[in-house]
């Protein structure tokens, strides 16, 4: 994604999408706190929390696949009003080896107190719009059984479910919850 995508949120917020920056670094370390606390569609807890030294190196990667002329990406959304706020975070990583370069993920997170504001539908058409620009065939997101907002996001982009990684998520409680394989071509 080039540049800055303007929006309004459901709730008349003025909002834009653009790539993460390096400045961001601490701001996307919150972010990323909030969801693990929530723990709603998350694989890990806050204990797997990225420093900000490790989150500003992993967008400074992502800026040699620019470079590189990958699709890899970082896309952060951000309420403008009353001061500028990352309220979510959204990334496709392509594939690396020759035979799959033709393939990517994605994933996305919303700040909990910002769901359901049309965030994640604006980033995820920001995310399918760059994958094809960059002639990403087949595009690949991992979700939890268990989290039926995301499954019908997802539907509404044409992702369909294709396998289940059975008892591959394991809560702290000892409770096991599937993870589905979803992809878009």
């Amino acid at each position: 994604m080039e540049g800055t995508v303007n929006f309004t949120t459901k709730d008349g917020r003025p909002a834009q999408l653009r790539v993460a920056r390096v400045s961001d670094a601490a701001a996307l370390v919150a972010l990323d706190a909030a969801l693990l606390r929530a723990g709603e569609g998350t694989v890990g807890g806050p204990q797997d929390a990225r420093s900000v030294e490790e989150e500003a190196r992993r967008i400074d990667d992502l800026y040699r696949g620019f470079s590189a002329g990958e699709a890899t990406t970082s896309i952060v959304a951000e309420l403008l009003e009353p001061d500028p706020t990352i309220v979510a975070l959204a990334g496709i990583k392509q594939f690396g080896p020759s035979y799959l370069r033709h393939v990517a993920y994605l994933g996305i997170g919303v700040h909990p107190d910002f769901q359901s504001l049309g965030i994640g539908r604006a980033l995820m058409q920001a995310l399918v719009d760059h994958a094809a620009q960059c002639g990403i065939e087949r595009l690949e997101l991992y979700v939890r059984s268990d989290n039926p907002r995301a499954h019908s996001l997802y539907r509404a982009f044409r992702f369909s479910h294709e396998g289940t990684r059975r008892k591959f998520v394991k809560l702290p409680t000892g409770t096991y919850v599937d993870d589905e394989i979803w992809v878009r071509f």
